[in-house]
C-alpha cells in the first residue's frame, strides 16, 4: 500500500531528470545582437554639446555658379512658380522657388541674368533681375529657396526694365517650360544700380526704367564704385529630445549568484541597447520639428532625415517627393541607378564626394541584381573588403562621387524600400550639456525592496546642408 505523508503527496520532484546538474551555459543568446553595441548613425557622426535645448546654426552659399537649368520637373504651377502679394510692375509668377538650396549659388539682389527656353517669359523679356530674395520676396509663404525677378533687356551695358502687365505671366508653367539661367562673372554679381531699393514688389521701380551694369563688357578705366549685391545668411535650428529607459530589479535578484552573468548587468544592457536604438529610430523617421512652445513642460521632438516621409530634414533630394530618387525594383539597371547618383552628386561643390548609404537588405540585394544584369561588368564594387565600424560594406563608384553601402537592421517592414545616403561631413550630434547616455541609479526611493534605475539621454541632430544628404527609394 502506498505511504502517504502529512496530508498530501509531494510534487516538487516528480521528474527524476531534476536531479540531474543543469547544463546551462553562461552566455544568453540574443535575437539580434549585432544592433545591440553600435549606434550605427550617430556614432560616425561628430559630437558636440549644446547648453540650451534648441540650438541654431547659420548657412550660406557662395556665388559661384554660373548657369542653371530649370526643367519642367522643377516647376510646378502654385508650387514652384508663384504669384508675389501684389503684382506691381512684375507681372504675375514672378517668383520662383527653385528644387535645391544649391541652386541659389547662382542668384543674388540686383544679378542679371540672360534667360533663353521654352518658359514663355511674358512680354518678351530676354533678361531677369533678381529684385528679393529668401524670404524677402512678395509672398506669403516664402522660403529660403524662393528667388523673385523683374523682367526686361539688356543692350549696350544698359538694363532696361519691362514694365510686365498685371495679369501677364512672366513665367509660364508647363510640361515644355524650361528656362536657362546664365550670369557671367560680372552681370550675376554686379548687379543693377540699386536693385534692392526698389520697394515692395518694385512698385518704386519706374516703367521701362534703365539701369547701368558694371562690368559685363570690361570696367571703363576711371569708373566710379558701383553698388554691391546682397544676400542674407540663413538661421536654422532643431532642438534636443529625451529618450528614457527604465529597469526595475528586486534585492532578491540583484544578490543572487545567477547563470549568464548578474541579472543587473543584463538589464543594464538590454535597456542601453534599447534606448541606442530610440534613438536610431528617430533620427531616421522623425519628421518636422515640434517644440511643445505652449506646453509648461515641453515634449519636444527634433526633426530627423525624414526617410518614409516628405516633412523631414530631406527635402531636395528625397524619393518621397522627387522620382529622380527613385530606382525600379524589378527594371531598374545599373544605369539607371548611375543616373540617381548623378542627381544626389549634382551639386559637385556642396558637401563631400562619398556618402554613406544606409540601406535596407532589399536595396543590397538589388544593387547585386544590378550587377549580375549588367553584361559590360563595369560596377566598380567591393564587397566584404573593407570593414567600417564593424559593418560590412560595400562600396560604389559612380559616375560622379562614391557611396559606402551598410545594411541597416531598421529599414526593413514599411521601410525596406529606402535607403538613406548621410554626408557625414554635414551631421553632427547636439547632446544637452550633463544629458549626453548617462546611467542614472536607485532613482525611486519609496522604500521598496529593490531598485530602479534608468538609462537617459537628451540629444538632436544637427543636419546642415540638406541638399548634400538624400533619400532614395525603390519603386
Amino acid at each position: 500500500m502506498a505511504q502517504t505523508y502529512g496530508t498530501g503527496t509531494p510534487t516538487q520532484f516528480t521528474d527524476g531528470t531534476q536531479r540531474q546538474v543543469l547544463e546551462l551555459g553562461q552566455k544568453i543568446h540574443y535575437y539580434n545582437p549585432s544592433v545591440t553595441p553600435l549606434l550605427t548613425i550617430s556614432g560616425r557622426a561628430g559630437h558636440r554639446g549644446t547648453p540650451v535645448p534648441i540650438y541654431e546654426w547659420m548657412e550660406d552659399e557662395y556665388y559661384i555658379k554660373r548657369s542653371t537649368l530649370i526643367a519642367a520637373a522643377d516647376m510646378v504651377a502654385e508650387t514652384d512658380i508663384l504669384d508675389s502679394t501684389s503684382a506691381g510692375i512684375n507681372g504675375d509668377n514672378c517668383i520662383l522657388r527653385l528644387q535645391r538650396q544649391a541652386l541659389m549659388e547662382l542668384f543674388e539682389v540686383g544679378g542679371i541674368y540672360t534667360i533663353s527656353g521654352s518658359s514663355g517669359q511674358g512680354e518678351s523679356n530676354t533678361h531677369f533681375m533678381v529684385h528679393a530674395i529668401g524670404k524677402d520676396v512678395n509672398h506669403g509663404s516664402a522660403t529660403d529657396r524662393d528667388v523673385q525677378f523683374v523682367g526686361g533687356t539688356y543692350a549696350s551695358k544698359t538694363f532696361t526694365l519691362n514694365d510686365v502687365a498685371d495679369g501677364v505671366d512672366m513665367i509660364t508653367a508647363g510640361q515644355a517650360t524650361t528656362i536657362t539661367f546664365v550670369g557671367s562673372a560680372s552681370a550675376a554679381f554686379s548687379g543693377g544700380k540699386y536693385p534692392w531699393e526698389g520697394g515692395t514688389d518694385g512698385n518704386s521701380f519706374t516703367t521701362t526704367n534703365t539701369i547701368a551694369v558694371r562690368g559685363t563688357e570690361g570696367i571703363a578705366e576711371g569708373a566710379a564704385i558701383g553698388k554691391e549685391t546682397r544676400k542674407k545668411v540663413r538661421r536654422l535650428k532643431n532642438c534636443t529630445q529625451i529618450f528614457r529607459e527604465p529597469y526595475e530589479i528586486t534585492r532578491t535578484a540583484r544578490v543572487s549568484k545567477q547563470y549568464g552573468g548578474p541579472e543587473l548587468a543584463r538589464l543594464q544592457a538590454r535597456k542601453l541597447a534599447q534606448i541606442k536604438v530610440n534613438v536610431e529610430t528617430a533620427l531616421l523617421f522623425n519628421g518636422a520639428i515640434s517644440l511643445d512652445a505652449t506646453a509648461a513642460a515641453p515634449a519636444r521632438t527634433f526633426a530627423g532625415f525624414g526617410v518614409g516621409g516628405s516633412a523631414g530634414v530631406v527635402q531636395s533630394n528625397n524619393g518621397d517627393i522627387s522620382t529622380a530618387y527613385q530606382l525600379n525594383n524589378s527594371s531598374g539597371t545599373q544605369a539607371n541607378f548611375d543616373d540617381v547618383l548623378e542627381a544626389v552628386f549634382q551639386d559637385m561643390v556642396d558637401g563631400s564626394m562619398h556618402k554613406t548609404v544606409y540601406a535596407s537588405n532589399k536595396w543590397l540585394t538589388k544593387m547585386v541584381k544590378m550587377v549580375r544584369a549588367d553584361s559590360s561588368g563595369q560596377l566598380n564594387a567591393k564587397m566584404g573588403s573593407e570593414i567600417t565600424a564593424g559593418l560590412r560594406v560595400m562600396e560604389y563608384m559612380g559616375p560622379v562621387g562614391s557611396v559606402s553601402f551598410i545594411p541597416h537592421p531598421l529599414l526593413k517592414g514599411a521601410y525596406e524600400d529606402y535607403a538613406l545616403a548621410v554626408d557625414m561631413a554635414n551631421f553632427e550630434v547636439r547632446a544637452l550639456a550633463e544629458s549626453s547616455f548617462q546611467l542614472r541609479r536607485d532613482v525611486v526611493k519609496d522604500g521598496s525592496d529593490g531598485q530602479v534605475d534608468e538609462w537617459l539621454v537628451e540629444l538632436g541632430p544637427e543636419i546642415s546642408q540638406e541638399q548634400t544628404h538624400a533619400i532614395l527609394k525603390l519603386v
